[in-house]
């Protein structure tokens, strides 16, 4: 009884964690050229200034809730649920290897069917685990998926990494602080003896179900509690760490712009764990499946390995895979009106068309980066003749009010996932017409003060002139973000609503998903009430993007909460209720 009192807890807990808020948008994909970065340091226009701020105010938000780790619990049981009841980002449970450094996720579209299996209406959640098949729900994600943390974890590291890296060329004040920063999270999650991460997939996106498949327990917090899993290999299990390629462009950050944190050995330290996990994805079954396959899956498997390619020297390596890329599975992908058939049939195809399009925006950049001379943005399906603008083009018509969000995204944040596809191929192909500013003006969206239009430029927009240094110090824009947050704070969590343009660089206040008033990205909170004229101008950096999760579903992000109030109710939820219920 006391055993399944806990396990509860401990599931709701990470539950209530990973579905309560989503304080950041999280795009799907990012490649950031670090030329380019690297060449602007300290003097980036002024128009700007809202997208710096916002990505600040990110930074920031991401950093009191990190480091993260893909290890289970390495500490005494006795505080083991106290720390994950806290939020430190340690999994709670292990992987069938026994190992604690094994990265681990559960499928996240699997749910239990217990049609077929007597007392069902009696039975314990641990018991459905244990006893009930696991079917596919396409696009529905189970809640459950949150409990082994890892890929939620994963992304949110990936986004500290990129965010803090780029807040250090902003200004020469901040830049040891930030880059040491993503220093720091680099080395918890990838080479740190204690908390690194092995370099494989081998458990990722596992089934659970019945006995007989291999089991793993929650041995790091009750030895006695133990739940089946079996490794089902898949394509879709590669897709977990798609967000090596921001984790990429941040170390490249670091090594063009000579960030004193990022020492030589730590370089070679982590190309040496990149070189393993390249030697993994080639040899893995799952992993050449996801190379070889013709929809998502093969376009965010080239974009992981271009970066890994990449960061470890292998220039030649990374346009080989390019290359086989968009002159195989990417062939069939766009049809000629510019439509992702594969994509479209899914259960939300306004969000996969989306989700496909930034992956092969990022794998186009990629490419372009290891092979200056490729023309890959011209590269056209070769059954249609469409190219990723075609795509872009067809998408940006699609009524996203058909998609239907699972419960962790609102309408209003699967019609955001639009908006970085629309500025990137606007800032490429250019936009002779206007058609995409219009687009984005029209939506009412405020993309200038989102991070993505630091990097993709040219792009029309934001307060100040284009290509003139900016007027307002990143040093200012950094105090903005930090009296902006500290005002937040001091009112409670949510963002600003309302209008107006953030002309003196304040920070953004990141959205809730409860409570009133209305930004860009959906319900918030209006926190920012009493800061008078700076909330106001703060509501245009209201972040919006991709939900977190992306393919995968919704994760936990992180947010300011109590940690004497969690326990509270943790403990209530977890020893009161499992009682009532008879679990």
């Amino acid at each position: 009884m006391f055993s399944n009192s806990i396990l509860f807890l401990t599931t709701t807990l990470f539950i209530a964690r990973a579905a309560a808020t989503n304080p950041f948008a999280q795009y799907a994909n990012e490649f950031v050229d670090p030329d380019y970065i690297a060449s602007r340091v300290g003097q980036f226009p002024s128009n700007l200034g809202g997208a710096q701020a916002t990505v600040f105010a990110w930074a920031d938000e991401l950093n009191s809730h990190g480091p993260w780790s893909a290890c289970a619990c390495p500490v005494p049981r006795v505080l083991q649920l106290i720390l994950c009841i806290l939020g430190v980002t340690f999994k709670p449970v292990v992987a069938p290897s026994g190992d604690k450094h094994d990265y681990m996720s559960w499928a996240p579209y699997q749910w239990p069917d217990c049609s077929k299996v007597r007392n069902r209406t009696e039975l314990t959640a641990a018991q459905i685990r244990k006893t009930c098949p696991y079917v596919n729900r396409d696009g529905e994600v189970n809640p459950e998926r949150t409990i082994p943390n890892d890929f939620q974890s994963f992304f949110n590291l990936s986004d500290a990494i990129l965010y803090n890296t780029l807040a250090s060329t902003f200004s020469s004040d901040t830049a040891d602080e930030y880059a040491g920063n993503a220093v720091e999270f680099i080395k918890t999650w990838f080479l740190d003896k204690d908390t690194a991460m092995n370099p494989n997939l081998e458990y990722a996106q596992m089934h659970l179900g019945p006995t007989g498949q291999e089991g793993a327990c929650l041995s790091s917090i009750l030895p006695s509690v133990h739940l089946h899993l079996r490794v089902a290999p898949s394509p879709a299990s590669c897709t977990d760490l798609r967000m090596m390629v921001k984790v990429v462009s941040g170390v490249l950050i670091l090594r063009k712009t000579k960030a004193s944190a990022w020492t030589d050995d730590l370089d070679s330290a982590f190309v040496a764990w990149c070189k393993k996990y390249i030697s993994w994805l080639e040899s893995a079954p799952s992993a050449k499946e996801a190379a070889s396959a013709d929809n998502n899956h093969g376009t965010y498997a080239a974009g992981q390995m271009m970066a890994l390619k990449i960061v470890v020297g292998d220039t030649d390596g990374a346009t080989k895979v390019g290359r086989a890329f968009f002159g195989g599975a990417y062939n069939g992908m766009i049809a000629a009106n510019g439509d992702q058939p594969l994509e479209a049939t899914r259960t939300r195809p306004y969000h996969y068309r989306n989700f496909n399009i930034a992956g092969m925006i990022t794998a186009a950049r990629l490419l372009k980066y290891a092979d200056p001379s490729s023309n890959v943005w011209n590269t056209s399906s070769m059954a249609s003749g469409a190219t990723i603008q075609a795509a872009l083009d067809f998408t940006m018509g699609v009524d996203p009010s058909k998609d239907q969000p699972d419960g962790y995204d609102s309408l209003a944040q699967v019609t955001a996932e639009i908006y970085p596809n629309v500025a990137a191929v606007a800032s490429t192909y250019g936009d002779p017409d206007g058609k995409y500013l219009k687009f984005l003006k029209e939506s009412g969206f405020p993309y200038a003060d989102d991070p993505f239009f630091v990097w993709e430029q040219p792009l029309a927009g934001g307060k100040g002139s284009a290509g003139t240094a900016a007027t307002t110090s990143a040093k200012g824009v950094v105090s903005a973000s930090k009296a902006a947050a500290a005002s937040a704070t001091a009112s409670g969590p949510g963002g600003a609503s309302g209008s107006g343009s953030s002309s003196s660089g304040a920070a953004a206040l990141p959205p809730t998903a409860t409570g009133s008033g209305s930004g860009a990205n959906g319900p918030s909170n209006n926190a920012g009430a009493n800061a008078g004229a700076q909330a106001q101008s703060a509501a245009d950096t209201t972040p919006t993007g991709v939900p977190i999760g992306g393919l995968n579903g919704a994760g936990n992000a992180p947010r300011p909460r109590s940690a004497a109030l969690l326990l509270a109710i943790g403990l209530g939820l977890g020893l009161g209720l499992p009682l009532l219920l008879n679990v």
